[in-house]
C-alpha cells in the first residue's frame, strides 16, 4: 500500500501536469485563417482572405474595402486576461487602387484634403457575448459591445468622436456596465505617434497586459491617462497594471496606460473573449490580420507562445 504523503505527491504532480495542459491550451496561435475550423467565430463580414498572390496562407479580413461594413472575429475559447496576457498580431490596411476615397478635409477642396480610407482596426477584449459586433464607420465594430477593452488603430479623423488626429492608437472602455464607444471622451489613453497605419505595409504589434504595476512605467515618454479614468476609478480602490502597445519597434511602446481588466470588466473567472474588429464608411478600406499570437502570463512570467513572424 503507498505511503499517504507518496500518494500526495503523485495527485500533486497529476494536478500540475492537467494545470500547465490547461494553460497550453488556452494559448492562441494563428498563420492562416482558413485553418481555424470552430476555434474562431466570424461576424458581420469578417472572412479569411489571401494574404497576398505570394502566399497561400489566409489572412482574417475584418472588412474588405466596401462602404459602410463592419465585422468581427473572436476565437472560440475565452482567454486568461485577468491575471496578464502578450498579444502579438501583424495586420496590413490597404485601399486597392479601383476603390475611390472620398476627399477628407475642413474645406473639402481637392488641393487641401486628403484621400485616406476608413475607418480602422480594433484588438477588443470582451466578456458579453462570442458573437459580438458593434457599430460601423467610425464604431469601427467595436463601439455599442457591452464590457470590453478595445485597442483601436484608426485611421480616419472623427470629428465629432473628439479623433486627435487622422491616424492614431487608442485604448477605449466605458467598464463593465456601459456599451463601449469609439469617442475619446472614453479614451485611457492616446497616441498619434505611430506609423502611418494604412499605408498598405505589414505591422507587427504587441500588446502586453500586466496587473502590476511598475512605477519607472509612469516616467516613459509613452505613458497616458485619459480624464475617463476617474470615472472608471470612482467605485475602486485597488491598485492598477499597465496596457503597452507596440508597433513594429517590439521593444519601444507606441503606448502605455494605466489599467486593470479585472476591475473595469465583468469577467468569467478572469477570463474573456479576444479577437478583433473594424468597419468602414464613407471611406473603406481591407483590414487584414495576417497573423496572431496570444499568451496567458503565469507564475510572473508568460507562457511560452509562437511569436508573430
Amino acid at each position: 500500500m503507498p505511503r499517504p504523503h507518496r500518494a500526495r505527491g503523485v495527485a500533486l504532480a497529476a494536478l500540475l501536469t492537467l494545470a500547465r495542459a490547461s494553460r497550453v491550451a488556452a494559448d492562441v496561435a494563428v498563420r492562416d485563417f482558413a485553418q481555424t475550423g470552430t476555434s474562431w467565430t466570424f461576424q458581420g463580414v469578417a472572412a479569411p482572405a489571401k494574404s497576398s498572390e505570394a502566399s497561400d496562407a489566409h489572412a482574417l479580413r475584418v472588412t474588405p474595402a466596401r462602404a459602410n461594413a463592419a465585422g468581427s472575429a473572436f476565437a472560440t475559447s475565452k482567454q486568461l486576461v485577468g491575471g496578464g496576457f502578450v498579444a502579438e498580431f501583424a495586420f496590413a490596411i490597404t485601399t486597392p487602387a479601383n476603390v475611390e476615397v472620398p476627399c477628407e478635409g475642413v474645406d473639402h477642396a481637392p488641393a487641401t484634403c486628403s484621400r485616406r480610407g476608413g475607418d480602422g482596426l480594433a484588438f477588443v477584449i470582451q466578456n458579453a457575448d462570442g458573437r459580438a459586433l458593434g457599430g460601423g464607420g467610425g464604431q469601427i465594430g467595436y463601439g455599442g459591445i457591452v464590457n470590453c477593452v478595445a485597442v483601436e488603430f484608426d485611421t480616419f479623423h472623427d470629428a465629432h468622436s473628439r479623433d486627435p488626429y487622422h491616424n492614431h492608437v487608442a485604448v477605449m472602455t466605458r467598464g463593465a456596465k456601459a456599451p463601449a464607444l469609439a469617442t475619446h471622451d472614453a479614451a485611457i489613453g492616446t497616441s498619434v505617434t505611430v506609423p502611418n497605419l494604412s499605408d498598405g505595409e505589414r505591422h507587427v504589434v504587441r500588446v502586453v497586459y500586466d496587473p502590476d504595476f511598475v512605477p519607472e512605467d509612469a516616467s516613459h515618454k509613452s505613458f497616458r491617462g485619459g480624464a475617463y479614468l476617474l470615472d472608471l476609478m470612482r467605485d475602486y480602490k485597488h491598485g492598477l497594471g499597465t496596457m503597452k502597445v507596440f508597433i513594429d519597434d517590439l521593444a519601444d511602446p507606441v503606448l502605455t496606460v494605466p489599467i486593470n481588466l479585472a476591475a473595469f470588466m465583468d469577467l468569467d473567472n478572469g477570463r474573456a473573449w479576444v479577437g478583433f474588429t473594424a468597419a468602414t464608411g464613407r471611406s473603406m478600406q481591407n483590414h487584414d490580420v495576417q497573423s496572431f499570437s496570444f499568451r496567458e502570463r503565469v507564475g510572473g512570467g508568460f507562457v511560452p507562445g509562437v511569436a508573430v513572424a
